[in-house]
């Protein structure tokens, strides 16, 4: 029987590695291996005669002299606003590719408050002398401060610029005198603390993207994502530098435990633009990067449920019948994908005539349970006459060129293949036309999202790496090595776009995307590819989304039970509770691996995973308030420990558990047979986490061995938050819409707590452009609760059915938990609360805020 598989196929893990054989390490590459080599030296001085800076412009310019005999170099040093400086540092009469499309518009200048000029040296300082940089003359140095305090130190000695031929390196230096461990550049399948590399340590940290088949743990091969951003934290200063820079990169990486931890960056072509974010906090730096490429708007509230899919549903039918399998068998389902075998031929924007002949109803099946279909559309356009969306872009001229200007062409899963040069503002336009109900026949609302894949963009031609020609053209003469990093970033863009105008700008469009770079997340959310059925994998998925959610990408999430080969029944019930507490919960599996879908699992398996993915849902409006959140901060959804608690070093090596907000904890199961697992808790000793499925209390002092059970994995609430649920089980978001919340608390010492909780539509842009939300603080003092609204004017019911309070009875003492005891006030006939708790002014349980 189908239940009954995974107690057969046990624990069976093939050896797998990605293929070193087209895929370089640094030594394959040249430019790699001669910066990497490169001594140290001081190759140029400050012509102090051409330099130029007033209080009157936010700008420092001068000439770079070669101390060898090479070109002359333009250094521009710009203040801008939130505590950040720009550098950019070219030839004279640079012809460099300037990279466009990824800052969320111009960066907003902030003018010097002081110019001093030295004999040695000019400092310049902004927001009235509390930010400064240094620029040393001779040898050129750059050192930025913040309230008189080194934060970045840019090392003159390790820069290097190439002239402006066919390849064109640069690198340049930074330390961080104050940052113990160095965290960023993403994506790598590594631990979230950045490792050592050089001399005694690994190949640097490679930004190329790539379609890497089974990628490996603990290592600084690219991946499917660049992000070249990363941060130096210590105890007392956290900051950060942005490479603003689409072209391969390796980047060196040293900590040092003594503070003044560094990063050597090596990158192929393109401009030295550097963006120096001087924090000082983590949640400064953050906020400092996501306001130069931007925030996620937010999702629509489906997009947050639980997602299916596998490569691939073969048919129509079978797509309908997994779809009522969920129902029928109790277990959440918010939308069904189809990957790339719906399509005629591979074809995008088409249907299978023979498998899904009717795809209209197909949606209407879905659309009749409140589900969602979400399809694959990759970049990769098959070469065919008579194939619309290839003839309309080869005739419009929208494909990217080989060096000689013929259209390129190369192996993809239609065959021979072409690309779209999303470089084109016309080739996004095209594309994104495509998606109009007109254009992608047979599509209706409940096709309502899209997963863009393979874009990074990946050729099946090992000899290219997998990608495109470097010396391939883009408009404008653009070499795509010069941008080779944005183009999914790009061709999200282009879904983006092409979703809003299908839909009139009414609904939010949901992208998901494999390659991204930074800035992707205003476009798409992103998951971590093609990851393995195996425990460290697991572990990987909280390593890879923590990082990315501190670099801003924070729709993250992991193939549930891993994309390749088969997990064992315990392994993927540990996934299932693992990623629910990810911000995208998604199932996925390839071909030639068992059935995986909830329903398939034995009884008890069932069991747990149900509860796993109800726990997802009775958590939802957490994660929606969180979203909001982000839309105005740009804080993370989840975070490691050390971005809340950055004062605990002991935190700072911890990425198996993270904080979703301030106020939950988690710790992932990632070890098979474990009934024991160590626990972080953060914060000293007056910050308190109460158990969320236990009576467990403990103390905010570092590691505590806990017990686990096999139905749920370490979580626990933070005292003094109000954690505001849906408690009722339902099948989707949509059955949910309607349903009351449940508030589950513990006060302070001080008695109090507080919470918020967010509400709209669900839909449309309607809370960003009429303010139709409503943001809701819940304050609570002794057994009074207050409820104010923060912020928005939409007319939405806050209805509150139940309140869990929980008190501590007891601390943690001599190794043993404390414990607490539980509370439930529920709602009576005439709508008052048992006991004194008391609903704002008029005790009401149902309030409708204005």
């Amino acid at each position: 029987m189908l239940i009954k598989f995974l107690l057969i196929v046990a624990s069976v893990t093939l050896t797998l590695s990605a293929d070193h054989g087209t895929f370089k390490d640094c030594t394959r590459v040249d430019f790699c291996t001669n910066l990497r080599s490169r001594t140290p030296s001081d190759d140029y001085s400050v012509d102090s005669g051409s330099l130029s800076a007033s209080i009157d412009s936010n700008t420092l310019t001068a000439t770079l002299k070669s101390n060898n005999g090479g070109l002359d170099l333009t250094f521009t040093l710009s203040g801008l606003q939130q505590n950040t400086f720009r550098v950019k540092i070219t030839e004279v009469d640079s012809t460099r590719y300037e990279l466009q499309d990824v800052l969320d518009g111009e960066p907003e200048g902030l003018n010097f408050d002081d110019v001093q000029i030295g004999d040695d040296s000019v400092t310049v300082t902004t927001a009235s002398g509390s930010n400064s940089a240094t620029v040393t003359f001779s040898p050129f140095n750059i050192e930025f401060a913040k309230d008189g305090i080194t934060e970045v130190f840019f090392n003159g000695d390790r820069l290097t610029v190439a002239n402006n031929g066919v390849t064109a390196p640069f690198s340049f230096g930074v330390t961080f005198p104050k940052g113990l461990q160095l965290y960023g550049i993403h994506e790598h399948c590594d631990s979230l603390a950045l490792q050592n590399t050089g001399p005694g340590g690994t190949d640097p940290y490679r930004l190329k993207n790539s379609d890497v088949v089974n990628y490996e743990l603990n290592s600084p091969m690219a991946l499917y994502g660049a992000v070249p951003v990363i941060y130096g934290q210590g105890p007392t200063a956290t900051a950060g530098v942005f490479l603003h820079n689409a072209a391969e990169q390796w980047i060196e990486t040293t900590n040092n435990q003594d503070g003044g931890c560094q990063a050597y960056f090596m990158a192929e072509i393109g401009t030295l633009d550097v963006f120096v974010l001087l924090g000082p906090s983590p949640t400064e730096v953050v906020r400092q990067y996501t306001k130069l490429t931007g925030i996620a708007h937010l999702p629509q509230l489906w997009a947050l449920g639980y997602h299916q899919s596998r490569y691939s549903y073969e048919t129509g039918f079978e797509a309908e019948l997994v779809a009522s399998n969920f129902d029928s068998h109790n277990f959440q389902l918010d939308a069904l994908w189809l990957d790339i075998d719906y399509t005629d031929a591979f074809k995008y924007f088409t249907w299978n005539p023979s498998t899904f002949s009717n795809p209209v109803g197909l949606q209407d099946t879905l659309a009749n349970t409140n589900k969602k279909l979400v399809t694959i559309i990759d970049p990769h356009i098959k070469v065919e006459d008579g194939y619309s969306v290839y003839d309309g872009a080869l005739a419009n001229d929208l494909f990217v060129k080989n060096a000689d200007g013929t259209v390129f062409e190369g192996p993809c899963w239609p065959g021979t293949s072409s690309y779209m040069d999303f470089l084109n503002p016309a080739a996004r336009e095209y594309y994104g036309s495509m998606y109009s109900y007109d254009n992608f026949k047979n599509t209706t609302p409940t096709l309502a999202g899209i997963w863009n894949d393979m874009n990074e963009p990946s050729v099946f031609d090992n000899s290219l790496e997998m990608t495109l020609p470097a010396d391939g053209l883009h408009i404008g003469n653009v070499r795509h090595r010069e941008i080779h990093n944005i183009y999914g970033l790009l061709h999200t863009m282009a879904t983006h776009q092409g979703l809003l105008a299908r839909d009139n700008g009414e609904r939010r469009p949901f992208v998901l995307t494999r390659s991204h770079f930074a800035g992707s997340q205003r476009y798409a959310a992103f998951w971590t590819g093609d990851n393995t059925a195996d425990w460290p994998y697991l572990h990987a998925a909280f390593q890879e989304c923590l990082n990315a959610n501190i670099l801003g990408l924070v729709f993250c999430g992991a193939d549930v039970g891993g994309f390749l080969n088969n997990p064992t029944n315990e392994l993927i019930e540990r996934w299932y509770q693992a990623g629910a507490w990810l911000p995208f919960y998604r199932s996925h599996s390839s071909k030639g691996t068992f059935r995986r879908e909830p329903y398939v699992l034995p009884e008890d398996s069932q069991v747990v995973v149900r509860e796993a993915m109800q726990t997802k849902y009775r958590h939802l409006p957490v994660w929606y308030t969180l979203f909001y959140e982000h839309t105005r901060t740009g804080d993370p959804i989840i975070r490691p420990l050390f971005y809340q608690y950055p004062e605990e070093t002991d935190a700072y090596n911890i990425d198996g558990q993270l904080l979703v907000g301030t106020d939950i904890l988690v710790r992932a199961v990632y070890d098979a047979g474990a009934t024991e697992v160590d626990v972080y808790f953060p914060g000293g000793e007056n910050e308190v986490w109460v158990s969320v499925n236990s009576d467990d209390v403990q103390v905010g002092t570092g590691l505590v061995t806990v017990p686990v059970t096999r139905e749920h994995s370490p979580t626990y609430y933070r005292r003094g938050a109000v954690i505001a649920r849906k408690d009722t089980v339902r099948l989707n978001t949509v059955e949910m819409a309607d349903d009351s919340h449940t508030l589950y608390y513990t006060v302070n010492e001080d008695n109090t707590a507080q919470g918020t909780v967010y509400l709209d539509d669900g839909v449309s842009f309607k809370y960003r452009d009429e303010s139709d939300f409503k943001y809701i603080r819940i304050s609570v003092d002794g057994d009074t609760l207050t409820f104010a609204t923060i912020d928005g004017d939409g007319d939405y019911e806050f209805v509150v059915d139940a309140i869990v309070r929980r008190d501590v009875v007891s601390l943690p003492k001599g190794g043993k938990p404390g414990f607490y005891k539980e509370t439930v006030f529920t709602r009576v006939a005439n709508g008052e609360l048992l006991k004194n708790i008391k609903i704002g002014s008029n005790g009401n349980v149902v309030l409708k805020l204005k």
